[in-house]
């Protein structure tokens, strides 16, 4: 051992010593560390010291790291490990051009220990620090090399833990939720195996997720079970049991099982309090508000939001403060306090930008290390490419002879031309490139700042016209405002929509009915209505200019069944159904168990101010729209998508 790495590694564990935030692990391998008598003794604790301190301390694991590869000598696996962690300490500080190249380090020096564990955990490392970024296809592609060395070299480990990172990825990018579920069950065998409960809860909590986004309810039912029967052998008072309880709130939302989402979801409050994480707390938090919002407790959503506005406030946590202003504005709304609903609201919009600002911000960050990270590729290819170069020109130089030479001479000029020629057209290429790149995200920044822009415009509108509908004092006008309110606010819904989302040329119809919907059952305070939607494809998407006038339809044929149809009830119920043909038309079936409309009611000559509407829009379309009484009001409506 080195003087240098003797006074160093003294003086580190004097200040860890002192240090005040330290996991028992740590402590001990700290005690083992100050009794450690051999160089790869002392090597190998500093590297589980150090790893175990990465995101804690990472001054402290950068500066064991180095001890440990110091102290390594020529033990391979040590300096795989070493440089590990120094690569993801250097990733964790935002400089992962540098962790990439103490990556490549240490998968060089795991090949050479033929070390499958070391080799496939840099590799899922590395995709996780591209994944980061965003970058989710070269993220995929080390992913799937780091999976094949761990099923090569038989380490249930690494193949459970990258099974769950591909599946991460492939939700993110929203794949079939079938391929995503199968590496999630991958990983919960291999989990299962090592008898790793709290990781098997977690994973099966994913699956029902996907379950539910993929519409088979009935099996992310059994994966719900299978949650329980999980956290029974884990213990029920940790972080993993309270994040699958989060999860597991969520779908039973989703589901209008509101009784066992907020059981879930109290729970995951009560045991991220009793473990002291403020952070991790957040979601359950906002999830329990929106929860007491829908079902029109609004006493115990103004205590969950008010301490959710606090706690974010607290950490600056900017989009749980925008989350907790708009869960204030909807109280507000719903006590008919329109003026603090305003106020709310205004904040949530100010939040709200900043969140998409420091996400723009994120992106363009993301799209300059990407950039950087490419650009350093290339050099590592270039470089190997010009000394393949010198290698053939030197046999060609023992071979040749004068006349050879001179040949070679003119083939060399003809070569050199030739790659000038290239390199400067695949300059100009990179340049067209870079400068069509620059134009569509300017593009897209400009029509993403527009969707806002007037949805907050929209907004405004809605709010005024709420504003002066309470202060009227004619019952009829004051309907007539909150009518006009509605409507209004289902096309500023649209907007919301697109510029929330990676394409903004068109919308998800099932996300955005399902919202609508939502918020018009709030609106009118009838939660006891029973609302399904059904879309066929679920991926169905329309554009603004269709959206819109189906959307504002939507509007009036609930606000019917709502205020004139008797549905809002016990057992009150609206179904609506939606289907795209192979002959390209969309057929909207929309059906409510009300008393249904007058027995001399008629499309063609109605009087009143909402099925008028229903019938210009409905024409717009280019669409044909038919009622008939079957136990309620049945609208359908046919419309070509071309």
């Amino acid at each position: 051992m080195t003087i240098r790495s003797a006074i160093c590694l003294g003086f580190l564990l004097l200040c860890l010593a002192t240090a005040y935030s330290q996991s028992p692990d740590a402590v001990r391998l700290r005690a083992e560390l100050a009794d450690a008598r051999t160089d790869t003794g002392r090597a190998r604790l500093c590297g589980a010291l150090a790893w175990e301190m990465k995101f804690i301390q990472n001054d402290s694991a950068w500066i064991l790291a180095e001890i440990e590869v110091q102290l390594a000598h020529d033990n391979l696996l040590l300096l795989a490990d070493g440089y590990r962690t120094m690569g993801l300490v250097r990733v964790i500080e935002n400089k992962p051009a540098e962790g990439m190249d103490l990556y490549k380090k240490a998968i060089e020096y795991a090949r050479k220990a033929r070390s499958g564990f070391y080799e496939a955990s840099c590799l899922s490392l590395t995709a996780g620090m591209y994944q980061d970024m965003g970058d989710y296809d070269r993220s995929l592609q080390y992913y799937i090399d780091g999976l094949r060395v761990a099923e090569q070299s038989h380490n249930d480990r690494m193949i459970a833990t990258i099974s769950n990172n591909i599946a991460s990825v492939y939700d993110a990018l929203g794949r079939d939720p079938m391929v995503t579920i199968g590496y999630y069950k991958r990983a919960a065998a291999g989990a299962r195996s090592m008898k790793n409960w709290d990781f098997a809860e977690l994973i099966a909590a994913n699956i029902a997720s996907e379950y539910h986004r993929a519409g088979r309810d009935d099996s992310a039912e059994i994966m719900l079970r299978e949650v329980q029967d999980m956290a029974r052998m884990n213990g029920q008072n940790n972080y993993e049991h309270a994040s699958s309880l989060t999860s597991i709130g969520d779908i039973y939302l989703e589901m209008h099982k509101t009784t066992d989402a907020e059981k879930c979801l109290l729970q995951a409050v009560a045991i991220m309090d009793s473990l002291k994480r403020p952070m991790n707390v957040m979601n359950g938090l906002a999830t329990l508000s929106k929860l007491y919002v829908q079902t029109g407790r609004t006493a115990d959503a103004e205590k969950y939001a008010s301490r959710l506005l606090s706690d974010a406030t607290e950490y600056h946590a900017k989009l749980y403060i925008k989350e907790a202003n708009k869960v204030l504005s909807d109280i507000a709304h719903l006590r008919r306090q329109d003026a603090q609903a305003l106020k709310y609201y205004e904040e949530y919009n100010r939040w709200d930008d900043s969140v998409l600002n420091d996400a723009q911000r994120q992106t363009a960050a993301n799209l300059e290390l990407r950039a950087e990270m490419a650009q350093r590729d290339l050099e590592v290819q270039y470089q190997v490419k010009e000394k393949g170069q010198e290698n053939s020109n030197l046999r060609q130089i023992i071979i040749g002879a004068a006349v050879v030479l001179v040949l070679l001479s003119l083939m060399v000029l003809i070569v050199i031309r030739s790659y000038r020629t290239s390199q400067r057209a695949n300059q100009l290429l990179a340049m067209q490139k870079k400068q069509i790149e620059k134009q569509a995200a300017e593009k897209d920044t400009l029509m993403l700042e527009i969707h806002h822009r007037v949805k907050n415009n929209l907004q405004i509108v809605s709010s005024l016209l709420s504003l002066q509908a309470s202060s009227m004092t004619d019952e009829k006008a004051k309907d007539a405002l909150r009518e006009s309110h509605n409507r209004v606010r289902s096309i500023a819904l649209i907007h919301q929509k697109l510029y929330a989302q990676d394409a903004i040329s068109a919308i998800q119809i099932e996300d955005y009915i399902s919202q609508l919907c939502t918020d018009l059952k709030a609106l009118f305070g009838a939660q006891a209505i029973h609302v399904s939607v059904a879309v066929d494809p679920r991926t169905l998407t329309l554009d603004m200019e269709r959206s819109i006038p189906l959307g504002v339809i939507l509007n009036e044929l609930i606000t019917n069944s709502v205020k004139y149809a008797g549905v809002n009830k016990a057992g009150g119920a609206i179904s609506i159904d939606i289907k795209w043909d192979s002959t390209g038309s969309f057929t909207l079936r929309y059906a409510d168990n009300g008393v249904g409309m007058p027995a001399d009611f008629d499309l063609s000559s109605t009087r009143t101010l909402g099925m008028r509407i229903v019938s210009e829009l409905a024409r717009q379309l280019r669409g044909t729209l038919t009622y008939s009484n079957e136990g309620g009001a049945v609208f359908v409506l046919v419309f070509p998508l071309s």
